[in-house]
């Protein structure tokens, strides 16, 4: 019930449990959603309601529409707030996907995005919004969902370390007026966009259920760079597509596609490279069981010659990849969550 906001007219029909049986009609089908009747329904602690399947695609629609008047409800918790902004977030990404497998961003999937992180922004800027977050820590390795977690721990890293939006606002070109939060809403839309190069790779690559070849490495370490021909003649800041572009290199070099290393990596992609790496490894894979949190952070803050004294191949010292200031203060973020990091 969390997701419906009261003084709305949803167009498709909303039903609750009956004590006789079955299921009857609460609203929808031409009747006003009023907040005297969603307390009514608080009240008699039904706490779900449920739609028709032929009208997920409406109920979908209602969301992303009032996506900030449900993030602002009284009557949804933050679990649920979270459950919907994900939800919404995901479809919108699949929609961006599906939308530019011809190798072109267009304007209106630009502005879905945009008002998608604008009215997400307050909520997912709130450290305690990743409580919910938490909970999709070791799910299936999607593009779609990964994507939306990437977008949600970059805003609320960039919303608690405002220093780093002031560094990236040398490079703003816009408005003077409200910079910084117009630069984090920009930040939002390259993360979520980060991996939008990977809708002009082949999905049985992606979706390849076991380890990847080389020649398919070396197709989808091509991601970067159609990322950057595919967002190029957008209105998308060029701070943003160089960390499309960047998001895959290594601090310390090594990385892809150019291989540059330190202040040659823009603050954005640095900080994308942390936390791409981070949701990737907490990941579950249908080849490789996902790491803990806590596994993950050792990994990422281990160097590579200490890895391999362990001799455990699942920890790989990581630390040359990462800007290290960058990476201490993501696990001080981390710390804030409950994401079980006790190194």
């Amino acid at each position: 019930a969390g997701a419906i906001v009261p003084e709305s007219l949803p167009d498709f029909k909303i039903y609750i449990p009956s004590p006789k049986g079955g299921y009857v009609l609460w609203a929808g089908d031409g009747r006003m959603v009023t907040k005297e009747k969603l307390e009514r329904l608080a009240q008699s602690r039904q706490e779900k309601v449920f739609i028709a399947l032929e009208e997920a695609v409406k109920y979908e629609e209602y969301l992303e529409v009032h996506l900030d008047r449900i993030l602002e409800s009284d009557f949804a918790t933050d679990e649920q707030k979270g459950e919907i902004f994900a939800k919404v977030s995901t479809n919108v990404v699949r929609s961006a996907f599906e939308g530019s497998a011809s190798g072109i961003v267009n304007r209106e999937t630009l502005l879905r995005t945009e008002k998608l992180v604008i009215k997400a922004l307050s909520f997912i800027s709130q450290a305690k919004s990743l409580r919910p977050l938490a909970r999709m820590i070791g799910n299936d390795y999607k593009t779609y969902e990964h994507s939306t977690k990437v977008l949600w721990l970059t805003v609320a890293f960039l919303n608690q370390n405002h220093d780093l939006l002031i560094e990236i606002l040398k490079e703003y070109k816009g408005p003077q007026d409200s910079p910084t939060k117009e630069i984090l809403m920009k930040c939002g839309v390259g993360a979520l966009l980060h991996d939008v190069g990977k809708a002009l790779i082949d999905p049985a690559i992606l979706n390849k259920p076991g380890p990847l070849s080389e020649l398919e490495w070396e197709i989808v370490r091509k991601h970067p760079l159609l990322g950057l021909a595919m967002l190029s003649d957008t209105e998308v800041p060029p701070y943003i597509t160089r960390a499309v572009l960047q998001h895959h290199e290594n601090f310390h070099g090594g990385g892809y596609p150019l291989g540059i290393e330190k202040g040659s990596i823009t603050i954005l992609a640095r900080v994308l490279r942390i936390i791409d790496t981070f949701d990737a490894m907490t990941s579950k894979r249908p080849y490789k069981d996902p790491l803990r949190p806590a596994e993950a952070v050792r990994v990422m803050v281990r160097d590579p010659t200490r890895a391999a004294e362990t001799n455990d191949p699942r920890d790989k010292g990581m630390r040359f990849c990462f800007d290290p200031d960058l990476l201490r203060r993501f696990i001080v973020l981390l710390g804030r969550v409950r994401f079980d990091i006790d190194i």
